[in-house]
């Protein structure tokens, strides 16, 4: 009978390498879910749900976090941003422990402002406009500082909780630290440092001008989620 592997889940914020993280653990032959869960529907059809959505219902019905999708091994990007309000699912790392109690967590963080930075430029601007409107806020300097609140609040509380069980916290810096430190943290997991890119920064890099406009004014526009 062969062990499964504690689940990894990252609990830093989304524009933190979440899904190079994801594609780090997929590579090396783990299930890994990121941001989006597919349902697939009769004739092919595929409609993604949140991460942080589902583990909201589920902890306001009094389910397990992870209900109705606990067979993966890694989940990161948990929040559930849309047209009328904003949720991060990394705030239930307490809940994530006592329904799975092995479980590591990934602190998975960059230098501050770097990562507001990120979050401005988001989905070319529409991310930041969307979080402004639904905060109801007059300018995104008062969203940058709700930011900043929300960051030192959650990685201090996640460092207070796990002061008691060091072994199931591992953090890693992407500014800071290398991915060779990670691998070597988790060494069960068979993963390898050549697996790691920072996908999304690399992606936007080979992106050809005119592509960016289009990305950009589709962003803006496409429909998405009310709630």
């Amino acid at each position: 009978m062969t062990t499964r592997l504690p689940r990894v889940v990252a609990v830093g914020f989304n524009k933190c390498a979440t899904r190079s993280l994801a594609k780090l653990f997929e590579r090396a032959g783990h299930a890994s879910v990121h941001q989006k869960l597919p349902r697939t529907f009769s004739f092919g059809l595929r409609k993604p749900r949140k991460l942080g959505r589902i583990m909201r219902f589920n902890v306001e019905a009094g389910r397990p976090v992870f209900a109705g999708f606990d067979n993966y091994l890694f989940y990161g990007d948990l929040i559930d941003s849309n047209q009328t309000e904003s949720f991060d699912g990394n705030q239930y790392f307490r809940q994530i422990l006592n329904d799975y109690p092995d479980t590591i967590l990934l602190l998975n963080t960059r230098h501050r402002e770097g990562w507001i930075r990120s979050r401005l430029n988001h989905g070319h601007g529409e991310f930041a406009a969307r979080e402004q409107r639904i905060r109801g806020l007059d300018s995104l300097d008062q969203l940058c500082e709700q930011w900043r609140v929300e960051w030192d609040r959650h990685l201090s509380a996640v460092r207070t909780f796990m002061a008691d069980r060091p072994a199931q916290l591992v953090e890693f810096h992407l500014d800071e630290d290398c991915i060779e430190d990670l691998v070597h943290r988790l060494p069960a997991y068979g993963l390898r440092p050549e697996h790691f890119s920072d996908i999304g920064r690399s992606r936007d890099l080979r992106t050809r001008a005119w592509l960016m406009q289009v990305k950009r004014w589709w962003s803006h526009r496409r429909p998405r989620a009310q709630k």
